[in-house]
């Protein structure tokens, strides 16, 4: 048996704004997040094909999903913080010895660079985060 396709209803009126939104959408989030709702009111694929689709995790979808049926549009675009906040990283060159550890294997853990951002640098960085950059940087290993 196969997997239960998704589908969002979308009135006639929801499928223009969100037409209309798309082209006026300066934001690559919005747009993403547009693209997806197209998708997913057309009803032929399930919660992993629409996940492979947008290139994102299967329980991102499903938030995308919950925020739409929850709230409609405006929940779905909210933002929950300011976009374009600086990273800490940016800081006197922290990236580059970032860049320079992940490379040459200095650390183990996420836990490791959490600890050494911590210690050397007095930046508070979430281990989500530290894995963020670990894929950016295709550091070998975990």
């Amino acid at each position: 048996m196969g997997r239960k396709r998704t589908k969002l209803n979308l009135t006639h009126q929801d499928r223009a704004e969100i037409a209309h939104r798309r082209k006026i959408a300066g934001d690559r989030r919005q747009q993403e997040r547009l693209n997806f709702l197209i998708l997913a009111s057309t009803g032929d694929r399930t919660l992993d094909e629409l996940a492979r689709a947008a290139d994102r995790s299967r329980s991102t979808i499903q938030n995308w999903m919950d925020k739409f049926r929850k709230g409609g549009l405006c929940e779905l675009l909210r933002r929950e913080s300011a976009p374009g906040m600086k990273s800490p990283l940016t800081r006197e060159g922290v990236k580059s010895k970032l860049v320079q550890g992940l490379k040459c294997q200095r650390w183990t853990t996420a836990q490791q660079i959490v600890d050494w951002l911590e210690h050397e640098h007095g930046i508070h960085l979430a281990r989500k985060s530290v894995y963020y950059w670990i894929r950016k940087y295709g550091a070998p290993g975990k």
